[in-house]
């Protein structure tokens, strides 16, 4: 028990030590991210510089022009989702077993929880510059588990990885970080304890705020994921007809015994590398639980970026808002100033002397409302008792907006719109616009989001490699709990089918039987594709090829194009109509047929040759002649085989006679007359017949 707690307690120090180098490393850019997020979502925040207040009594205006851009960047992706292939390693199409892997990956990642995470992932990366996103195997019923992808929120302060990983997916990093602050009474509830302050040994030592939360009673968790390689021994033993069976080096002695009663013999050992990834959950004070084995051997974090790059080997990152801050903050400032003065009245205010508006103040202050047909003032008379003039002594100027402040708005909002990529310029459609300045249009808007859109495809790509991973595990044939077991799978169009886990086929390569949905053998190349929406995709080729029919007489390629068009309408009840389509463009050879589809029409062919096979009762009578034929050749070939086996006998008789001596020779002529005479009989035996 001492030796697991000094373990454990070396294992917390130096994790603690791991997480505040992250930490420390991209804390600049992770307070950046932070305050951009907030520039563009909550109401206010454009004017979080101003920590003095010193704008307190001031009009704060935000006439946002950036969240506009963020929003379109967000829309393109919405619009070009990205999806996952597997592929075999050998280059050779895809077998059945990668189609189960991108079927049930899809099936996984694309419900509600795992499509609110690619969201939440591509937005804050596009906001604030990093984001990410997590692969959970979970149990779904019984001891099966399922995969499944679930949102990190606030990433910037919860997701952080080995300061030594240098690619971007982080697939070379060796541990990562997931923080949440807890509150006191949930960790009491979870953890069985007090959130214990800092050990001895560690106090002052680190600069994350692992208790800062002490006013709100909060305390920071981290699950620490950590890579484990070591080398593992196993004991082989062989049984009959060449059966294995492969034992940990921690024999269990039940199960020798067993193997022995059944024959098995040990024929040696052998070392293994196991790479796996184990998790803790722990504070600043302690770890609190672990280890727990992750399914898999990567880390099931997945990190996603806006704009990222390297600088004197420090990782640094940004999203679309970033840049864009100080040009919106100063035509706020602009604006409000312009916006304050305006209020002001624009006629000049007249200035009276203290004598002569004191007893009719309220006169003049009311006329702003009531609009009196006439105001009064007291005289007012100098030293010598002469009246003074009873007029104002003067009038205020209306303030004027100086032409630097104007220009200064409109340099300032060109300069945020340049930055943001001209949005409002790609939006001026004129409604006689032709198709192909249409898409320069859209070519512009593009071009704002093929760098976000090829961040999030590099995300998507080390998600499919980490669910690869978990799935042999998971999803594996020789666990008993798989076995039989039928799995969801989802189509790239959105269709709903099974795959059973374990089916056993004939492997042609080794005629042996094998398991074919077996994910424990998935280890598939990962190629990711972006590309419009499947609505969005089959509107372009409606009108891609309404185009096209008036350009053609081939009433047969008009006929194709027709099907093509009907088969990719999206309207309400025409799901009919598109499969109807598609069946006629199968069977024109137009349309490559899925797997299912080409059994049916596997069996579509074989049922029509079934129907034009020939009257069995001619069939066998047309047998029955040729087996009267085969008998009358047999009869004819057993009678030849009698004359040479005569003339082969009288052959050996005279030869037999020459050597026999004279005394012999009546004896044998006699003998040899007498065969003579009984063969002949037997010849002529049939020719009488």
């Amino acid at each position: 028990m001492a030796r697991m707690s000094k373990r454990l307690a070396d294992l917390h120090a130096k994790a603690l030590q791991q997480f505040e180098d992250s930490y420390n490393a991209t804390s600049t850019d992770r307070q950046k991210a932070i305050a951009s997020r907030r520039f563009v979502n909550i109401a206010g925040a454009q004017w979080d510089w101003d920590e003095k207040d010193e704008f307190k009594n001031k009009a704060k205006f935000e006439l946002d022009h950036v969240s506009g851009a963020v929003q379109r960047i967000k829309n393109e992706y919405r619009k070009n989702r990205i999806s996952a292939k597997f592929l075999p390693k050998d280059g050779t199409e895809s077998d059945a077993l990668a189609d189960a892997c991108a079927s049930r990956f899809r099936a996984d990642t694309q419900d509600a929880s795992g499509r609110e995470a690619r969201d939440l992932a591509f937005d804050c990366s596009v906001e604030g510059g990093f984001a990410g996103v997590r692969v959970r195997a979970e149990v779904e019923k019984g001891e099966q588990q399922r995969i499944c992808l679930e949102p990190i929120y606030d990433a910037e302060i919860s997701l952080f990885f080995d300061v030594n990983a240098k690619k971007k997916d982080k697939s070379d990093a060796y541990h990562a970080f997931y923080v949440e602050p807890w509150s006191e009474a949930a960790f009491k509830e979870e953890f069985k304890g007090e959130p214990v302050d800092w050990p001895d040994h560690l106090k002052g030592r680190f600069k994350f705020e692992w208790f800062g939360a002490t006013v709100n009673k909060m305390v920071m968790v981290a699950e620490y994921f950590v890579k484990e390689d070591f080398t593992q021994t196993y004991h082989v033993f062989e049984g009959y007809n060449d059966t294995q069976e492969v034992l940990e080096d921690d024999l269990d002695e039940a199960k020798l015994a067993e193997l022995e009663a059944t024959g098995y013999v040990e024929t040696g050992t052998r070392d293994e590398e196991i790479h796996r990834v184990a998790k803790y959950v722990l504070n600043g004070a302690k770890v609190l639980k672990g280890p727990e084995t992750i399914p898999g051997t990567e880390i099931p974090l997945i990190p996603q970026y806006g704009q990222r790059t390297v600088i004197e080997r420090v990782e640094r990152f940004k999203g679309h808002v970033t840049k864009a801050m100080d040009g919106q903050i100063i035509y706020n400032l602009l604006v409000s100033k312009v916006g304050e003065d305006a209020t002001i009245s624009s006629a000049g205010k007249p200035i009276f002397l203290a004598e002569q508006i004191a007893r009719h103040s309220q006169l003049w202050h009311d006329d702003q409302t009531e609009n009196y047909p006439y105001l009064t003032v007291d005289p007012v008379y100098d030293q010598d008792g002469k009246l003074l003039p009873t007029g104002p002594i003067g009038y205020t100027q209306p303030p004027e907006v100086p032409p630097a402040v104007a220009a200064l708005i409109q340099l300032t909002k060109q300069d945020i719109s340049d930055m943001m990529g001209n949005p409002q310029n790609a939006e001026t459609v004129e409604p006689d616009v032709s198709g192909v300045a249409l898409d320069l249009i859209q070519g512009r808007i593009d071009m704002q989001a093929y760098g976000y859109l090829d961040n999030a495809a590099d995300t998507e790509r080390r998600i499919a490699e980490v669910w690869q991973s978990m799935a042999s595990v998971v999803y594996d044939a020789k666990n008993d709990s798989n076995k039989g077991r039928k799995l969801k799978t989802l189509s790239e169009d959105g269709k709903r089918g099974t795959v059973e886990i374990g089916k056993q086929v004939l492997d042609p390569k080794t005629g042996k039987q094998i398991a074919e949905i077996d994910f424990s053998r998935a280890a598939f190349d990962i190629e990711v594709d972006v590309g419009p929406t499947s609505a969005s995709r089959r509107g372009a080729i409606v009108r891609t090829v309404s185009g096209l029919m008036g350009q053609t007489t081939d009433p047969e390629v008009t006929t194709v194009l027709t099907h093509v068009a009907l088969m990719n309408l999206e309207a309400e009840g025409m799901q009919d109509v598109r499969d109807y389509s598609r069946k006629k463009l199968l069977a024109m050879g137009v349309v490559k047929p899925t797997k299912e589809e080409q059994a049916e029409m596997e069996q579509a062919a074989a049922a029509a040759q079934g129907q034009q096979q020939p009257d069995p009762n001619l069939i066998m009578a047309s047998a029955m002649a040729e087996e009267a034929l085969a008998k009358a050749e047999k009869a004819r070939a057993d009678t030849g085989k009698a004359a040479a086996d005569t003339e082969l006998a009288k052959a050996k008789t005279a030869e037999t006679l020459a050597g026999i001596p004279i005394a012999q020779h009546e004896s044998a002529v006699r003998t040899a007359k007498e065969i003579f005479a009984a063969e002949g009989q037997a010849d002529a035996g049939p020719a009488g017949q």
